[in-house]
């Protein structure tokens, strides 16, 4: 139920792969008010469908009949750059709470697999190459409140739960009643804080991400102080990411001695990135991942990681720079 108060946007992506469009619908107390669609084209489907909503909320507060807007983007939409978009360009609009739901019975095949947006129909675009993991990690990232849809159906919801807040310890889970009602505020919580946000969704490998390990999942942090040796961290990759449904860090590759690397998995896919110099930051270069699994054996995980890295022979005699580059294609 929509009070009298509060305004709803809500977009979906049903005709996007037949039609190339994004519909929207606007509603409040009184029913609908006006409805229409985004055209979308091959680039950036997200980009587009954030230049295309800032008039339409900016038209909304402009009318001055409502306090409140709730948002609801499609599936694909991650929370992060609507948020950011909201807080640079439109500051008239507080944003309250970012809130996601996730399926209880879906949850750990979500972040635990390799399947593509586009291979569900819910890519934001041809350029979208993410993944399901991907994207759900991001969304449980970045929110002040997840929402636990059929937890009842479940066989270990305390478990999920515990798994959301090692993914993100600034949420709150609120599980949703068998119909569905969220059992707790989802929304004009005034939790939103966009600079620790920010911070959280931006801060690939620290010790605050460390959380205790219950019910099966397990955050570990792995570092070294040695680079990596490309060929061998390449044929690791499937191993680094067995029991890990999310990591993140930052790593030292030998044959690139001034680059800081940025390392992400989520599920069954890892991805590498650059992120600068390590001379235009204060710290030394070094290997720096945390990682969040159920089931996961820390020690296992340290043990591929380690035979990953440069022999102490090979950092005496290796020429480094000469070394194989499979990620050449990435980086």
């Amino acid at each position: 139920m929509i009070d009298a108060g509060t305004v709803a946007v809500v977009v979906d992506q049903d005709d996007l792969q037949a039609r190339g469009v994004l519909n929207w619908r606007v509603l409040d107390a009184s029913g609908p008010i006006d409805s229409g669609e985004f055209t979308v084209a091959d680039d950036c489907g997200a980009c587009q469908l954030i230049e295309s909503l800032l008039p339409l909320l900016e038209t909304l507060v402009a009318r001055g009949h409502w306090d409140h807007i709730v948002l609801s983007a499609p599936p694909a939409m991650e929370a992060r750059p609507l948020a950011s978009s909201l807080v640079a360009l439109l500051p008239e609009v507080v944003v309250d709470t970012v809130t996601c739901v996730v399926d209880a019975v879906l949850l750990v095949e979500q972040l635990s697999g390799d399947e593509l947006l586009d291979e569900r129909g819910l890519a934001l675009g041809l350029p979208d190459r993410r993944n399901v993991a991907e994207l759900t990690a991001r969304q449980i990232e970045y929110a002040d409140v997840c929402v636990l849809a059929n937890a009842h159906r479940a066989k270990a919801p305390e478990r999920l739960q515990n798994l959301l807040v090692h993914l993100n310890p600034r949420t709150t889970v609120v599980a949703a009643d068998p119909v569905g009602v969220p059992g707790g505020p989802v929304a004009r919580t005034g939790r939103f804080d966009f600079e620790a946000a920010e911070a959280w969704a931006g801060d690939l490998a620290a010790s605050d991400r460390l959380q205790p390990s219950a019910d099966g999942v397990t955050t570990v942090l792995w570092r070294s102080t040695r680079p990596l040796h490309p060929a061998r961290l390449n044929d690791a990759l499937e191993d680094i990411v067995d029991g890990v449904v999310r990591s993140r860090g930052v790593v030292w590759l030998a044959n690139r001695p001034t680059q800081r690397v940025r390392w992400e998995s989520a599920g069954y896919s890892a991805s590498l990135g650059t992120l600068g110099e390590w001379a235009d930051t204060e710290h030394l270069a070094e290997c720096t991942v945390v990682a969040t699994g159920m089931g996961l054996d820390p020690a296992k995980l340290q043990s591929v990681l380690d035979a990953c890295l440069l022999t102490e022979s090979e950092l005496a005699s290796m020429d480094w720079e000469q070394l194989e580059d499979p990620f050449a294609g990435v980086l």
